[in-house]
């Protein structure tokens, strides 16, 4: 049983009042026998749902009985519909998401006076115009399986037309990433939102069935074939903001007072930008070879201001 089902449900008993189990199984398109079971067990659950018999009957919450009743207080709902709000950028033109969040707002009464204490931008400097319609266009072919069609920028710096089949839209770190099966590179993939450019909707597919604990393995032993161990001895100076970028099982502190990070990353030259992102404050001592090539690196980008 869904829990997403049975918390609409109670969205929609509680704006609409009283609602018949047809219109509930049409609503959700499954049969009356599963809002049956869906509405004994939000009884058992104590939510008192009654029922009216005859022509105009249906089912309705109880008197005196709010949604703000059931596992929010006040503060809490405003707190949570603060955070709804603000993932507008996401759902903006998602017709579910905005009822849900037009029934909290209605059943906890909302008021102008009210300010937000939460506020959450998930957006991207360099894309703030193309977010919202990328992020719906994402997700109105994830719901209608249909393939994306776009131009991808990937480390290289090469410009590739890509056919994907999209399968979950992530925000990780501070980036949007697509999850799909790359038609062009017959694998799984996934894709940097920002490095996305010209994203169309193309014509319905027949989706793979592959679950989230398969799909995670694709994607580490992917990571585990193309990556290095590398060992990273960072300044006293930085060593309290190491957490920010590592995991605190891979940072040591050595009698100096330095700090020792090693930790397994892909080898390429993305590796080094973020290394060189330390400044003075990073030197790499394994493996020998990435610290040749991070030398060279250097030696080029001085090459540019000495002339």
């Amino acid at each position: 049983m869904r829990v997403d089902r049975l918390l609409s449900i109670l969205l929609i008993l509680s704006n609409k009042g009283l609602v018949t189990g047809k219109e509930l199984a049409d609503h959700f398109e499954v049969s009356l026998r599963t809002i049956y079971r869906d509405l004994d067990k939000l009884g058992e659950a104590g939510i008192p749902i009654a029922s009216k018999g005859g022509k105009g009957g249906g089912y309705y919450i109880m008197e005196n009985y709010n949604l703000d009743n059931l596992f929010l207080d006040k503060g809490e709902a405003k707190t949570f519909l603060s955070v709804m709000n603000s993932l507008d950028v996401m759902f903006g033109r998602n017709e579910k998401f905005n009822d849900i969040v037009l029934k909290l707002e209605n059943a906890y009464k909302k008021t102008d006076s009210e300010g937000d204490k939460v506020n959450i931008n998930m957006s991207h400097f360099s894309m703030e115009k193309e977010l919202k319609e990328y992020l719906y266009t994402m997700s109105k072919a994830i719901e209608e399986d249909k393939l994306l069609i776009f131009y991808y920028i990937n480390r290289r710096m090469e410009y590739e037309k890509r056919v994907v089949e999209p399968i979950e839209i992530e925000f990780n770190n501070g980036q949007w990433y697509l999850t799909a099966f790359c038609r062009i590179r017959d694998d799984y993939r996934l894709f940097k939102l920002v490095r996305i450019k010209n994203l169309k909707l193309g014509t319905s597919f027949e989706k793979r069935q592959i679950s989230k604990e398969e799909l995670k393995k694709v994607f580490d032993d992917s990571y585990t074939h193309n990556s290095t161990l590398v060992k990273l001895k960072f300044t006293k100076a930085i060593g309290k903001q190491l957490t920010e970028y590592f995991h605190k099982e891979d940072i040591n502190k050595i009698d100096d007072g330095n700090f020792i990070v090693e930790a397994s990353y892909p080898n390429d030259e993305g590796l080094i930008k973020f290394i060189l992102g330390f400044g003075k404050e990073c030197e790499v001592i394994e493996p020998k070879e990435l610290r040749k090539r991070t030398k060279k690196y250097l030696e080029m980008m001085l090459g540019k201001y000495l002339n």
